[in-house]
């Protein structure tokens, strides 16, 4: 008699499960969705770079360097032009990978995004340098950086997408300027951007145009596309939001689909700029704020994704071969936040029992993140720190706050209780198999 199935089972294999399982998929092969991960991949030395500066000045602040100090602002420079330009970078980075999927020049698509980008968003205007005496000195065009940062990351990524696919059709179109086979190759290719270049131009700046004359200048199109785009936004990274993107990420690394990639692709703009904005007010001496973003990192506090390291700690010592080998695996990368060999090792893929700590152990510890955060307990974090540290290590880093790490170490006897009957439920199932395998093995010896 076959074995009645659980009710997570059941849950797991249900229509719903299956549709949700085959819309991961979708979206995570989708060519839009696959460009703007790349795209985004591409910054993270930039990320990274800043951080590090960031670390630096805040550390100094700590020991007595003065942040109006000619030498702390030139140290601190090069922050200003690598994430205080993250989103012209951003439209760069959208442009190449999208011509290159596209099979198209590279750096005329690039070319032609960046200028529609910084027409849109920050487009020259007349400025004058003010003595401190009052006395004006000489006219110059400046661009506002401000708007070339990670305020305007989401109107990066559309103009760089977009202007692509312009550019694509007026070229299947041919509405190109034909040239004698005769004529060198490169100058032919700047000829032939030139129909597409101005074409773009034509419509980001018109539009851009014309509803700055509809609205009497109130809005932009750089405006608009933020406004539209901030009310699903602003539901995925409220509070209630936070924890449905976590179960989320969860439920596709379920189904063998990378749940942080697919949900980080999607939060990265504001996520980025939570961390912008607190980097900002700690440089200015002011007060950090808590953003709803900030409850992901609940999600990796101890051992990645799931917060697995417990889980792999208790295999070290597992009666099952396989567990204990799928733990000596997965440990010490689990130690630096990569908990793949876990997920796809034990399996936690599939594995309807593991499905309800894999979930609930960074629900319940993003929980107590903002039950802290509240109660003032920790501190807010301020240094986006975009690679695989070890856990404690990163938390440090990220704050700069000795509280958030003790808070982290307190999270690995929490995880371990969540984690803890469901190991013993799931060794006892691999014992049985394992000593059903053996036996079966013996029993075909023995013929």
């Amino acid at each position: 008699m076959a074995k009645e199935k659980s009710a997570i089972e059941r849950f797991a294999e249900s229509k719903f499960m299956r549709k949700l399982q085959e819309g991961s998929q979708k979206l995570a092969s989708n060519e839009i969705f696959s460009t703007i991960s790349g795209g985004m991949g591409a910054t993270m030395g930039l990320i990274m770079v800043g951080a590090v500066i960031q670390i630096v000045c805040a550390v100094g602040a700590m020991f007595g360097w003065d942040t109006s100090s000619a030498s702390y602002q030139a140290f601190y420079m090069p922050y200003k032009l690598t994430m205080g330009l993250m989103g012209f970078f951003m439209c760069f980075s959208m442009a190449y990978n999208y011509a290159k999927r596209k099979k198209m020049n590279q750096m005329q698509s690039v070319v032609t995004a960046l200028v529609c980008y910084i027409l849109v968003v920050s487009p020259p205007v007349s400025a004058s340098v003010v003595a401190a005496d009052g006395t004006i000195g000489s006219a110059f065009d400046a661009l506002n950086l401000s708007s070339l940062g990670t305020g305007g990351m989401f109107v990066a990524i559309i103009v760089g997408l977009c202007s692509v696919a312009i550019s694509k059709f007026v070229i299947d179109h041919n509405w190109t300027i034909k040239l004698p086979d005769v004529v060198p190759e490169g100058i032919a290719h700047s000829f032939n951007a030139i129909i597409p270049m101005g074409v773009n131009i034509i419509i980001w700046y018109g539009i851009s145009l014309i509803i700055s004359a509809v609205s009497g200048g109130a809005l932009t199109l750089s405006s608009l596309i933020t406004l539209i785009l901030s009310v699903p936004v602003n539901f995925l990274t409220s509070t209630p939001g936070m924890f449905v993107v976590i179960a989320l990420a969860q439920l596709c690394w379920f189904f063998g689909i990378h749940g942080t990639g697919v949900i980080f692709t999607v939060l990265m703009v504001p996520y980025i700029t939570a961390y912008t904005t607190n980097s900002a007010l700690a440089a200015a001496g002011q007060p950090l704020l808590f953003f709803p973003v900030f409850l992901m990192s609940g999600n990796g506090i101890m051992g990645g994704a799931g917060n697995t390291m417990p889980f792999s700690l208790m295999g070290l010592k597992s009666k099952s071969k396989r567990i204990q080998a799928v733990s000596k695996a997965s440990f010490v990368p689990g130690l630096f936040g990569i908990n793949e060999p876990a997920i796809f090792g034990y399996p936690i893929m599939y594995n309807a029992i593991l499905l309800i700590p894999f979930m609930l152990c960074p629900m319940v510890c993003s929980a107590l993140l903002l039950v802290a955060w509240n109660l003032h307990w920790i501190a807010y974090p301020q240094v986006l720190i975009m690679t695989t540290l070890p856990v404690v290590f990163q938390t440090f880093l990220t704050t700069l706050d000795w509280r958030n790490v003790i808070f982290a170490i307190l999270m690995f006897p929490v995880c371990w209780l969540i984690w803890r009957p469901f190991y013993k439920i799931y060794e006892k199932q691999c014992i049985e198999e394992e000593a059903a395998a053996e036996a079966a093995e013996l029993a075909a010896q023995n013929k």
